[in-house]
């Protein structure tokens, strides 16, 4: 099923970037370490500063989450079109359930535009 290669294969760098992500703040943090003077680390600091927000580091970040939604959607709409033709019991059961998990997922990224205090956020709701 082409959903579950996809699903697969972006899970897969998703795993990989979260390893990057996590290998590079330790690497910015092992370079910011008190080891130079107070002005000598500000400088660097700030140069490495200005390189996440040149690069887009935050956005990058900000992607891996989504990615993982993604994922998940491709995996259950695989299973749903594979169960169409396996059992249309366990069809129905399966897309009654992934129906109520992506209504679920819908509300919970729609929260945050009715209240903006809401602790409920996800990657939809800020393209909402």
């Amino acid at each position: 099923n082409v959903l579950w290669s996809l699903s697969l294969i972006i899970s897969l760098m998703c795993a990989l970037l979260a390893t990057l992500l996590q290998q590079w703040a330790r690497r910015y943090l092992d370079i910011i370490q008190p080891r130079f003077s107070p002005h000598k680390r500000a400088r660097i600091r700030e140069f490495m500063a200005q390189g996440v927000e040149k690069l887009r580091l935050p956005w990058v970040v900000e992607a891996l989450p989504a990615l993982l939604h993604i994922t998940v959607f491709l995996f259950f709409a695989g299973l749903v079109i594979f169960l169409i033709e396996i059992n249309l019991t366990v069809f129905t059961v399966v897309r009654a359930c992934v129906g109520i998990c992506a209504g679920l997922y819908l509300c919970l990224s729609l929260v945050p535009i009715f209240r903006h205090d809401s602790p409920y956020h996800t990657p939809l709701s800020t393209l909402l």
